[in-house]
């Protein structure tokens, strides 16, 4: 087999963080560094030099006309009842019915995509939309249904710029790979608290005795915090934090949410600061999409070093055996580490002889190649190397892999006979 190479991704200047939520959303973005070391995404603020980073995930409609206004502005029209407010935008994509305002009834899709285009139009003064490179949405559950709902947004806007999707704990592992490794390594621990809400833990890790290095994520939650004294919440938090660490080294702590606002911890934060470094803020999850966008475009040497596995990963690389130069070699198609539902190619290969293709995967684990063979039934005989294939590969779920075959024939001299194939591949 014979294999084609696809063209490379232009580079612009900006990336965009995009944490969505139910109830609000903060965008985080930094400039394209070129070959210099990348700074800090900054979060845009509602309030210039305040941090002010959240904007409630609503819009408005005023009554009788078709003027919409979304964020806080919404929030202040529909205050005095002249607009129909309308919040939690994300839950009624989601739940998918149709939001009847006035006498009119609207895709909830296209509610969410007039919010997301409204905050590109906010944060234009300093992002101009032109200039994008790319957006990364993040959230807390990135799964296919998410995915294709921003996928809808995506279209109904028709972003110029590439767009991405990665969860959450995607957005803290891309936040850290960026930090010094004294500050990475040998692990991080971040603490997510809102009020009223769950308290969860989420520990990186990372084994820097295989190359690339690997990082995968625990989580714990628990209920909430029930104290009603701020005393007793410092106990309570100091007994969770302390057996969640137990003997584990942990080089840093980050603190996010509302439910630590306040001066509350004391003992707890002396014990987290002990021979770790600690840090509270609120904006961690937009800018680790950020740097997402930004190792997607420009694929940094750190981000080449490092794998990071959670039950979103594909967890072997997938290639294909051909020629190449005389040579037989393994000629790479998916690599693991992407998130499954990122996870796409299309390649073309052209059959030596016979009706087969036979892929390799191999586990990241370390674990034995295994070899599978695709027979295309109903293939014309046809000279060898004169038989172009074309194929589409995705991914439905973390275990399987879709793979759609298309006869491309050769040329005049073969047309193509139009058949086509599917597979599923279980990776085991």
């Amino acid at each position: 087999m014979l294999f084609d190479k696809a063209p490379e991704t232009p580079q612009g200047r900006f990336f965009v963080g995009f944490d969505l939520r139910d109830d609000y959303c903060q965008i985080s973005y930094m400039e394209n560094p070129g070959r210099r070391p990348p700074k800090e995404p900054a979060t845009f603020s509602l309030l210039p030099g305040q941090e002010k980073f959240d904007i409630p995930t609503a819009i408005a409609k005023a009554a009788r006309v078709n003027h919409w206004s979304c964020g806080l502005d919404a929030q202040r029209a529909a205050a005095d009842g002249s607009s129909t407010y309308i919040p939690k935008l994300l839950s009624l994509a989601l739940e998918g019915q149709l939001v009847r305002i006035e006498d009119s009834e609207y895709e909830p899709t296209a509610l969410l995509a007039l919010f997301v285009n409204r905050c590109l139009a906010l944060i234009s003064t300093v992002v101009p939309t032109s200039e994008i490179s790319a957006i990364m949405f993040t959230a807390r559950q990135m799964n296919e249904k998410m995915i294709g709902i921003l996928e809808n947004v995506k279209q109904r806007l028709n972003l110029a710029c590439d767009v991405f999707y990665e969860g959450y704990a995607n957005s803290f592992y891309n936040f850290l790979l960026m930090q010094a490794d004294t500050v990475r390594e040998p692990g991080s621990i971040l603490c997510e608290y809102t009020k009223d809400g769950p308290l969860r833990i989420s520990k990186m890790r990372y084994n820097l005795r295989v190359r690339p290095h690997v990082a995968y994520r625990e989580e714990q939650v628990i209920p909430g915090l029930y104290s009603e004294d701020a005393d007793g919440r410092d106990s309570e938090f100091l007994k969770i934090i302390t057996d969640a660490i137990g003997r584990d080294r942990f080089s840093s702590v980050y603190l996010i949410g509302n439910g630590f606002d306040g001066k509350w911890m004391k003992r707890s934060i002396l014990f987290l600061c002990k021979g770790r470094r600690a840090f509270i803020g609120n904006n961690l999850y937009s800018k680790g999409a950020g740097y997402g966008a930004y190792c997607k475009i420009c694929n940094p040497e750190i981000a080449q070093d490092y794998y990071f596995l959670d039950s979103n990963r594909l967890k072997a690389n997938i290639g294909i055996r051909g020629l190449q130069k005389g040579s037989t070699v393994l000629h790479s198609i998916l690599d693991a580490g992407v998130n499954w539902y990122e996870a796409a190619a299309e390649d073309d290969v052209i059959l030596e002889d016979g009706n087969e293709v036979h892929l390799t995967l191999t586990p990241l684990t370390g674990g034995q190649s295994k070899d599978f063979l695709i027979r295309l039934d109903g293939l014309p005989m046809r000279e060898g190397r004169t038989t172009r294939i074309r194929m589409h590969f995705s991914m439905s779920a973390p275990d399987k892999v879709k793979l759609f075959l298309e006869d491309m024939g050769f040329g005049e001299i073969f047309p193509s006979s139009g058949l086509r194939w599917e597979q599923t591949i279980t990776i085991d």
